[in-house]
């Protein structure tokens, strides 16, 4: 097998598929690499330098010439380290390292007190490498500057551009999209930005949506606010939809997931007054989530709710399969209180006395 692969790599380069480094760039790199290592940053840039002019692959030209931008930085000459980024930046077609350089060439004119050649280049960012992480990184600080220094109208107007142009259709537009529902909602326009999020989850759909979640999770929380207690519900309904398990190692779970479910349970018996599809969420939450840091919690939600109702026999049952499932629980003192035919577990590390916030609690507090 090896030497089929050595034979096909052969046949590759002798066809001109491959392009070597060649023999002067890897010594050259090498040392640029050493004096890098051992804080030498200014030797390191000239190396790099040097690196790039004898390579013969464009790859390895760029990432030397990168390299040298960071090093000359690095070892004091901004100014030399600032013309090689926007050198990598202005490239046609752009590099491997070209939105990278812009957005580190615009932080360090911020950085030297250059605010508008500073912002502006963050900003530029957005506009020429939207498909770029640090397009994300760039949009989140150029907000942030806007909201300060010109206000949320202002950053919402400049969001709608964004988004009515080619950069709504990039990777960085789900972004955008989330954002100008954050900045609705803070400017108090409630309703807008619900339908702005929902609008945002249907747009960029699970499983791709890196906001998909977040969208509905924000979409349920002005729901709640504005009293729409049947659609806060269904906008989590609408996630937990999408849940995927996995025999294999990992997960597809999204991180809002198993708090949507409990949340679920907390807007039926708190808001919507509807004890039994409460205790099957929860219900739901312990048996199906069982990685969650909300499992025990809900556990005992669900026992909680089943004693309130009168059933003393089916709160016992499950408070009785939470301590053997979670023996080092904070429940199980709880636990042993409410049913005092359970036993605590040996060995077990859960706190001798219960608490009174945990016997207090309805759900509707922040994570214990």
């Amino acid at each position: 097998m090896k030497r089929l692969a050595s034979l096909l790599l052969g046949a590759l380069v002798a066809s001109g598929c491959v392009k070597s480094q060649g023999t002067a760039f890897p010594p050259a790199f090498a040392a640029a690499q050493r004096a890098e290592t051992a804080g030498r940053f200014l030797e390191a840039a000239s190396d790099y330098e040097a690196a790039a002019k004898v390579a013969s692959r464009p790859r390895d030209r760029d990432e030397a010439s990168y390299l040298a931008g960071l090093s000359w930085i690095r070892g004091g000459d901004r100014r030399d380290g600032v013309a090689r980024l926007d050198a990598i930046a202005s490239t046609t077609p752009p590099v491997e390292h070209s939105a990278e350089a812009a957005y580190l060439a615009a932080n360090e004119r911020l950085a030297a007190g250059d605010d508008a050649r500073g912002w502006r280049g963050l900003a530029d960012v957005i506009i020429h490498f939207p498909n770029s992480g640090v397009a994300h990184a760039a949009l989140h600080r150029v907000l942030e500057h806007k909201d300060a220094t010109e206000g949320v109208p202002a950053s919402l107007a400049y969001l709608r551009d964004l988004g009515a142009g080619p950069v709504g259709s990039s990777e960085v537009g789900e972004l955008v999209s989330f954002e100008i529902a954050e900045h609705l909602a803070t400017s108090g326009d409630a309703a807008a930005a619900r339908d702005q999020f929902l609008a945002t989850a249907t747009r960029w759909k699970y499983p791709y949506g890196a906001l998909w979640d977040d969208s509905l999770w924000r979409a349920s929380e002005i729901d709640e606010a504005l009293g729409r207690y049947p659609a806060a519900v269904d906008d989590l309904d609408r996630m937990l939809r999408e849940r995927e398990t996995t025999t294999l190692l990992g997960s597809y779970q999204r991180p809002r997931m198993s708090p949507a479910l409990f949340r679920v349970g907390v807007l039926y018996a708190t808001k919507l007054h509807d004890r039994a599809k409460a205790r099957a969420a929860f219900h739901r939450l312990y048996t199906e989530f069982t990685t969650s840091s909300l499992r025990a919690r809900a556990g005992w939600m669900e026992a909680k709710l089943w004693r309130d109702d009168g059933d003393d026999s089916k709160a016992c049952d499950r408070l009785s399969t939470l301590v053997t499932d979670a023996p080092d629980s904070r429940y199980v003192p709880c636990a042993i209180e409410a049913c005092p035919t359970i036993k605590r577990p040996p060995k077990s590390g859960a706190p001798r006395s219960c608490h009174g916030y945990i016997a207090r609690d309805d759900g509707t507090a922040a994570p214990l």
